[in-house]
């Protein structure tokens, strides 16, 4: 392929080809009706990070073994009448017995000194051998928890593995909540507003349900609360929390001071499948400081309501809409562990495990 590529043309000019490789990327999928979305999210990726990239399509229901594989490239052009910049993705499908081996046969494809990602488009489920054997080959794991099924179940999953120590891992979903985290920590930018802040009682955060369990409480939620939690060095109380549909409600210490908790479910609005929709601090001066989304206006506003006057300040933002290839390509960037990401998931587990999921 590579060969018929670099091939001179027939003026006798070589083929404007650099092949390139800064890392591998494995992705796996369960069943090919996924494979159109991620074919073109790779499109982003490889414009950042020329890469071979092996996508692991599975059929886990099959009962007849089968194992094929087709190779294509994926180029680029860094420039207006520059070369192609290419690497290569290969596509193995694996069908029924063959899956928890299949590990097998993406070993001996991966190219050697250079970083091995691992894009697992599923849930990592329990004693899931090829999940096992494909995350040990690779320096760093990528899930997303906007597709979990089973949100609580799935988070404490999530936390387990985290505490295990042994891999690397980043979440798509944490880092659509790069925007929110920045504008709450602006609160703490303010001089004034820290002895108020010292002093929150409540933090109220509302989300839209996740389409796959409504009645659950969204995983960016829960990362939300388990992030301020962890920054501010809050523990979890395990009494008077309560969970129910589209509820919750955490007691949390800090230092002896009690801050109440409560995530709750909106509307279900299409197009915000799990996004959260407002959150407020509460202070005991009786000041509240909080983010609002204007989904429609692809904005987020931000301000604080002071005292007992009413005096409200404020500023309404554009946040950056990237797209899921953005995003990958984003995460492709980091090798190094997230330890803010994983302090968050460990808190919003924790939380969970206090109201017995």
């Amino acid at each position: 392929m590579w060969a018929e590529m670099s091939a001179s043309k027939g003026d006798g000019q070589a083929a404007g080809v650099v092949r390139a490789c800064v890392l591998n990327l494995v992705v796996y999928v369960a069943g090919k009706e996924e494979c159109p979305e991620v074919n073109d999210l790779l499109e982003d990726v490889v414009e950042r990070h020329p890469c071979r990239a092996v996508l692991l399509v599975v059929n886990r229901a099959a009962t007849e073994p089968r194992l094929e594989a087709f190779v294509s490239t994926r180029c680029q052009l860094s420039a207006p009448a520059a070369k192609r910049i290419c690497g290569e993705q290969i596509t193995i499908e694996a069908d029924g017995p063959v899956v928890d081996t299949a590990s097998t046969a993406v070993t001996p494809l991966l190219v050697p000194d250079v970083p091995v990602f691992l894009w697992w488009k599923d849930i990592p489920h329990y004693e899931d051998k090829l999940f096992d054997r494909l995350a040990e080959m690779s320096d760093r794991v990528v899930i997303d928890s906007a597709s979990f099924d089973h949100p609580h179940k799935d988070m404490l999953r999530l936390a387990e593995i985290l505490k295990e120590g042994n891999l690397r891992v980043s979440d798509l979903n944490w880092g659509r909540l790069t925007s929110w985290r920045s504008l709450v920590a602006s609160f703490w930018d303010v001089a004034d507003y820290r002895q108020s802040l010292a002093q929150i009682e409540r933090v109220a955060i509302e989300y839209d349900p996740p389409d796959a369990s409504h009645d659950e409480i969204a995983p960016k939620a829960l990362l939300a609360l388990g992030w301020i939690a962890s920054c501010l060095g809050w523990e979890v109380l395990a009494d008077d929390s309560s969970l129910e549909a589209g509820r919750a409600h955490f007691k949390l210490s800090d230092g002896g001071r009690e801050i109440e908790a409560v995530l709750a479910a909106t509307d279900d609005v299409a197009g915000r499948d799990g996004m959260i929709t407002s959150l407020t601090l509460r202070t005991a001066a009786g000041d509240e400081f909080f983010v609002v989304l204007r989904h429609n206006e692809g904005k987020l506003e931000t301000g604080a309501r002071l005292g007992g006057d009413g005096q409200k300040v404020g500023r309404v933002l554009a946040y950056e809409a990237r797209s899921e290839g953005q995003r990958l390509s984003a995460e492709l960037d980091i090798l190094s562990r997230d330890e803010v990401f994983e302090s968050a998931a460990e808190v919003a587990a924790r939380m969970l495990s206090s109201v017995a999921v």
